[in-house]
C-alpha cells in the first residue's frame, strides 16, 4: 500500500520556482532545435506515421510570433531533483483529434536517444555534436530516459511505463510524492505534479495539481514561500 503524506497545500520555495522557470525555457529550447532538425530530415510519411502528425504541424507548435501555442509542461519533484516528464498543448491535429502532446512524446524518444549516442560517441567523432555542452547538462538534468524498447530499463533494472506516440514508448517511471490534501470535494488522494505554463512571452508560471487513481486532475493554488 503507498503510504501518502498529508499536506494543506502545494508549497513551493523561491528556489523551486527560479530552476524551474530556467530550465523550463531550455526544455523548450531543445524540443524546438529538435523539431526544426527532423522537419528537414525525416520524411512525411515516417513522421505522420509515428507521431501522428506532419512535420509542418510540429514546426508550427512555436513558442514566439502570432500563431504562438501555450504549453504546459509537466514535472515531478523526484527525491534527486526536478524532472521534466512531458508537455501538452491545446492544439490538436485536425484528422486524428490527437493533442500535440503525442508529438512531443515521440520527440522526447528522439532527444533521448541523440543524447545517449553523443555522450557515447562524441570523444570518437571529429565534428560538432547536435546538442552542445549546456545542452547536454540540461538533458542529463531533467529529461527522463524514454525509448522505443523496454529492453534498456530492463537491463538497468528500472521501473518503467508505456506511453503512447503513435508507437509505443518506454519511459523511466518516475513517482511522484504521493499525498492526501483537503480540498473543497474533500479528502483526495493522489500524486503531487506540477504543472508549468509557457506562453509567447515566456515563462507565465506553475500549476500545480493532484493527479488523483482515476486519472483525472485536481488544480490547486501554488503556496510559494
Amino acid at each position: 500500500m503507498t503510504k501518502r503524506t498529508y499536506i494543506s497545500r502545494f508549497h513551493y520555495g523561491q528556489e523551486d520556482i527560479s530552476e524551474l522557470e530556467n530550465a523550463s525555457l531550455k526544455v523548450l529550447h531543445i524540443f524546438e532545435k529538435t523539431k526544426r532538425m527532423l522537419s528537414q530530415y525525416v520524411p512525411d510519411s515516417l513522421w505522420l506515421a509515428a507521431s501522428g502528425t506532419s512535420p509542418e504541424s510540429a514546426e508550427s507548435v512555436s513558442h514566439s510570433g502570432a500563431d504562438a501555442v501555450d504549453i504546459f509542461q509537466k514535472w515531478v519533484k523526484a527525491p534527486g531533483g526536478w524532472k521534466f516528464i512531458g508537455y501538452e498543448t491545446d492544439r490538436f491535429h485536425a484528422s486524428t483529434g490527437q493533442n500535440i502532446g503525442r508529438t512531443g512524446r515521440f520527440l522526447q524518444m528522439i532527444i533521448w536517444s541523440l543524447y545517449e549516442k553523443i555522450v557515447m560517441l562524441h570523444p570518437f567523432l571529429g565534428s560538432e555534436p547536435f546538442f552542445d555542452g549546456e545542452e547536454l547538462d540540461v538533458i542529463a538534468n531533467y529529461f527522463v530516459p524514454t525509448y522505443i524498447s523496454a529492453v534498456p530499463l530492463v537491463e538497468q533494472g528500472k521501473a518503467f511505463k508505456t506511453i503512447q506516440a503513435g508507437i509505443v514508448l518506454y519511459q523511466e517511471h518516475i513517482q511522484a510524492p504521493a499525498v492526501i490534501m483537503q480540498s473543497d470535494r474533500g479528502l483526495l488522494e493522489g500524486n503531487w505534479m506540477t504543472g508549468v505554463n509557457l506562453d509567447a512571452k515566456g515563462f507565465a508560471g506553475i500549476r500545480p495539481y493532484l493527479k488523483v487513481p482515476s486519472g483525472e486532475r485536481a488544480y490547486m493554488e501554488a503556496d510559494i514561500i
